[in-house]
């Protein structure tokens, strides 16, 4: 049973009542689908207000003898009322106090900041005096709607380049000067995108995971299929706390591996094994490099043909014939592979860098403990994002899209101090009153899904 509070009384909330709650809760005006009609609605009723505003001022200069005309120009009215609706609009999404987070923090008298608390730290530094100079503090912590703000920013920087781009190809054409260097980068610019973004976002996974969403971190783990223990050994080994050829407390890690995957538990030691063996690296799949990549492939294209085929399905239910049925199914499989190839060279690419190539290719400058405190993963980050190329064009830039603002996060905190939001709610607006303006001006430059559910919008 649940209840809610009413003065002083306690009143059971039935459970019919539960889907009206639901509804009231999304209706807010501080939830998602206020902050969608704030940010459109106000980009087209502001426009007139501030187009009349733009004349009355040059009316004005006029008078004042300034040679200053109001061009009929629709771009700065719906530049600027953009701006001002999604300024107000991500205000008022923030505006919800519940879902504010907050955190103990150690700082300096003067206010400059130490280092963050959790609640156990606090809770023991709270006991005796505090050293002299510091003071504990509970700060509001803003942040949350940092990964729209930086799908918003991408989009834009999209639009500016794409734009400044399409100038240089026509001006080069026209000049008979376009190259075929420069046709490559035309047709290949999403795919580096993404190999770039998916090299950023997979060091982070291993090595800063708090940077990426938990949800996101989840996914990657659960398409990754990969033994925690062995991600634990590369952090330590990264973090200098896994050491070749010293006897620093960590060997027991391995060695419930080696127990597992029937290998000599002296494999698991640092101090007396030389480099750690692929064969444990591989989990079970035997001593090949090639074949654990093999079943590394079919085990990511497994995993992803069970989201992938019913998605696509779905998508073309409306239409479904004996055509669109094998366009989904040729889709999915095309999909699916793309995600069983990024896993598979991921490890393979780990694996040439510990046994086949690395040690050839660099016998005396770098050492098995450089290459597993990660050189290995760097490796594996490089070259995992080429997989792309499997996908369709037309995917290249969604996937791309998709990618690029979480690799973009991992630069930034997730969340950080309210007083410094203003600099989020700053980028936000321009960013989404540069994507408005040019989907009004010039829609075909907003590439992708979002384009498409724009011009739907606004035309």
């Amino acid at each position: 049973m649940h209840f809610m509070i009413s003065g002083m009384c306690y009143v059971p909330i039935s459970t019919k009542a539960k889907p009206l709650m639901i509804l009231a809760g999304a209706l807010a005006l501080n939830r998602f689908p206020a902050f969608c009609g704030a940010l459109v609605g106000g980009s087209a009723l502001l426009q007139l207000p501030i187009r009349v505003l733009i004349t009355r001022v040059a009316r004005l200069a006029r008078a004042q003898g300034w040679n200053l005309t109001a061009q009929k120009n629709d771009t700065v009215p719906q530049f600027l009322a953009a701006l001002a609706a999604a300024w107000f609009s991500l205000k008022l999404l923030n505006s919800d106090q519940k879902r504010r987070s907050r955190q103990w923090q150690l700082t300096k008298q003067d206010g400059t900041y130490f280092a963050d608390l959790t609640e156990e730290q606090r809770t023991i530094l709270a006991g005796p005096p505090l050293a002299a100079g510091f003071e504990i503090k509970r700060v509001e912590l803003a942040g949350r709607t940092m990964d729209m703000t930086l799908f918003a920013v991408v989009r834009a920087v999209d639009i500016i380049v794409g734009e400044a781009w399409a100038r240089r190809k026509v001006s080069r054409i026209r000049a008979k000067e376009w190259t075929s260097a420069e046709k490559c980068i035309s047709k290949f610019t999403d795919a580096g995108v993404f190999a770039l973004s998916a090299s950023t976002v997979m060091w982070a996974w291993f090595y800063q995971p708090d940077r990426l969403p938990r949800a996101y971190n989840k996914w990657i783990g659960e398409a990754a299929q990969v033994d925690n223990r062995l991600i634990e050994v590369l952090r330590q080994a990264h973090c200098g706390e896994f050491v070749y050829g010293k006897e620093t407390g960590e060997a027991h890690v391995l060695k419930s591996m080696c127990r597992e995957y029937g290998c000599p538990e002296i494999w698991g030691d640092p101090a007396k094994t030389v480099p750690v063996p692929c064969e444990i690296v591989h989990m079970g799949t035997g001593p090949n490099c090639e074949w654990h990549a093999a079943t590394r492939f079919c085990r990511a294209f497994r995993f992803a043909l069970t989201t992938y085929l019913p998605l696509n399905i779905a998508l073309k239910a409306r239409s479904l014939s004996a055509k669109g049925f094998q366009q989904a199914f040729m889709d999915a499989m095309r999909s699916s592979a793309f995600l069983g190839a990024f896993v598979s060279i991921f490890y393979y690419s780990i694996c040439l860098s510990r046994t086949r190539l690395g040690p050839k290719m660099f016998p005396k400058t770098v050492t098995p403990q450089m290459v597993d405190g990660g050189l290995c993963v760097g490796a594996g980050c490089a070259m995992c994002g080429l997989s792309i190329l499997i996908e369709a064009e037309r995917r290249r830039q969604e996937i791309a899209f998709f990618v690029a603002p979480r690799a973009a996060a991992t630069f930034l905190p997730r969340r950080y101090d309210e007083k410094y939001q203003w600099r989020e709610t700053l980028a936000f607006a321009l960013s989404a009153a540069i994507v408005m303006t040019c989907a009004q001006k010039k829609p075909e430059r907003v590439r992708g899904v979002l384009g498409k559910v724009l011009r739907r919008v606004l035309h």
